[in-house]
């Protein structure tokens, strides 16, 4: 009856193991690390804001294009003044009058053109006596409107408004304009790396977690097998102490060594959901069902040397190319800092749309060139530019270390992935000679040659090697995901888990 519950349970297990389950509203659902790497392309939030950076940028770039146009505005005022702005000239009149009543009085004139057309022929010009008394006439009218006149004349009255179209075009600047340019330019290629490195930090997250899960499943089935050997060892155990042929302590060890395998199980169990969890907001993934993972643990049979993985990350490494970008940057700096010493020169005009009281001696229109030339600022402009190429060494010595620091890390992460695969292939030999070994211990148990405790050790060995052998595979593929970030070709990793290149753990 026994042996038919066990199969039984078999049956189910093998059941719900290869079938997506549901749990009231939960179904699990399998996908591959394929399917994950571009889930989370496209869905994860962290990726998404580095690509709204680089739109950012790409709008400031535009945004910076526009200082090469001119700029035309629309302007309007209202203004109130003190007083009218008046021109008075009554000294002027003072100063002319005396000249005019002296002349139209007491001066004598001669050679006027005769007016009449009947004896001009014969006398062309008019005799002193009329030629004086016809200037004096003009001239003693003249000092009478002169007298008359107003002489403070208002040029704009107190209140007034203007509408005004306005415009302001740079034709030199110094290269300011071409710098911020450029620097936008730059910007750009920055946040692209950035986006680069982010996707690399991604996929480590990813293999963390998409692995960890195919970790903790696979574990969760060496610890499944471990509590059905000792449940099928306590089973034994109780026949044999049935039979009187081994004693109660025996019977209790058995027992007691069944409960820590269930124990062990459950916590498997758990620590499966906790991980999905983290699998899941990696992906955000907004549907109702688990996901499982449907590849398993791999490893490469052979990598490429140290050296080529070096030699990849200066070209191509994210944090290295954002240094090459700050270095640009700061060219650009520099030269702009220096054309700070040159002029600034532009084109101005303005337009006049509409006016109330505007003074009639303003133009209606006007057009010219402006310029601005600095001479001297308190030395600040030198200071500038020594600032910058301080800065510039900065950048030098950063990207110094920062070739150094790299050059060492993926040195280590290559000896890593090394030594776990050599690991790995002492451990299929250790798991083999455990599982001999364990079986011959079982053997020995129903035949009464070995105690309850020898049959759990040698158990608890082949489940040690195995979850070992799972932890090593893992630890290579996170350190796998690690090389390849920090060369810069995190999206190669697909390369690296399937291929003819590629051992895939089983389940076995």
């Amino acid at each position: 009856m026994k042996t038919f519950n066990r199969c039984l349970l078999s049956v189910l297990f093998f059941t719900l193991t290869k079938f997506p389950v549901a749990y009231g509203q939960d179904q699990s659902t399998l996908i591959s690390f394929e399917n994950a790497y571009q889930m989370m392309q496209r869905q994860n939030p962290v990726l998404e804001r580095a690509r709204q950076q680089i739109k950012q940028k790409e709008y400031e770039k535009a945004a910076k294009s526009g200082l090469y146009a001119p700029k035309v505005s629309i302007g309007a005022k209202a203004v109130l003044m003190a007083e009218p702005l008046h021109l008075d000239l009554t000294e002027v009149k003072n100063a002319i009058l005396p000249l005019y009543d002296a002349l139209g009085n007491y001066g004598t004139f001669s050679g006027v053109p005769n007016p009449d057309p009947t004896t001009n022929a014969m006398l062309p010009t008019l005799p002193e006596e009329l030629s004086t008394k016809a200037v004096r006439s003009q001239l003693l009218q003249g000092e009478q409107t002169i007298a008359n006149a107003n002489w403070d004349k208002v040029i704009q009255e107190e209140k007034f408004a203007a509408v005004t179209a306005d415009f302001i075009w740079p034709i030199f600047t110094g290269g300011k304009i071409q710098a911020a340019n450029k620097a936008a330019n730059v910007e750009i290629e920055i946040g692209e790396e950035n986006l680069n490195q982010v996707q690399g930090e991604m996929l480590v997250e990813l293999v963390n977690r998409y692995y960890g899960l195919a970790l903790a499943t696979q574990a969760v089935e060496v610890r499944r097998k471990m509590y059905e050997a000792m449940d099928t060892h306590y089973s034994d155990a109780e026949k044999l102490y049935n039979e009187g042929m081994i004693a109660k302590i025996e019977l209790l060890h058995a027992n007691v060594v069944r409960n820590e395998a269930e124990r062990e199980l459950k916590k498997a169990q758990r620590n499966v959901q906790i991980i999905e969890t983290g699998l899941s907001a990696t992906l955000a993934s907004d549907t109702a069902s688990t996901l499982q993972p449907a590849s398993n643990l791999f490893i490469n049979k052979t990598l490429p040397a140290a050296d080529y993985w070096i030699s990849l990350s200066i070209a191509t490494n994210p944090q290295l190319k954002q240094l090459e970008g700050k270095k640009k940057l700061i060219a650009i700096k520099d030269k702009a800092e220096k054309g700070e010493y040159l002029p600034t020169v532009a084109a101005i005009g303005s337009y006049n749309i509409a006016d109330k009281n505007l003074s009639e001696f303003v133009p209606d229109w006007m057009v010219g060139v402006g310029m601005q030339w600095s001479i001297f600022e308190g030395l600040s402009r030198n200071k500038n530019i020594k600032a910058t190429q301080a800065m510039e060494e900065q950048i030098l010595q950063a990207e110094s270390q920062a070739k150094n620091t790299l050059k060492a890390y993926l040195t280590k992460l290559h000896h890593q992935l090394s030594m776990d695969l050599e690991q790995i292939k002492e451990l299929e030999s250790t798991l083999e000679l455990a599982e001999e070994y364990c079986a011959s211990t079982e053997k020995a148990f129903k035949e009464g040659f070995a105690t309850s405790t020898a049959v759990a050790d040698a158990n608890l060995k082949v489940e040690q090697a195995k979850i070992l052998r799972l932890r090593v595979y893992y630890e290579y593929d996170i350190t796998l995901g690690l090389l390849l970030q920090t060369a810069g070709v995190p999206n190669q990793y697909l390369n690296y888990c399937s291929g003819e290149n590629t051992i895939i753990k089983t389940l076995n």
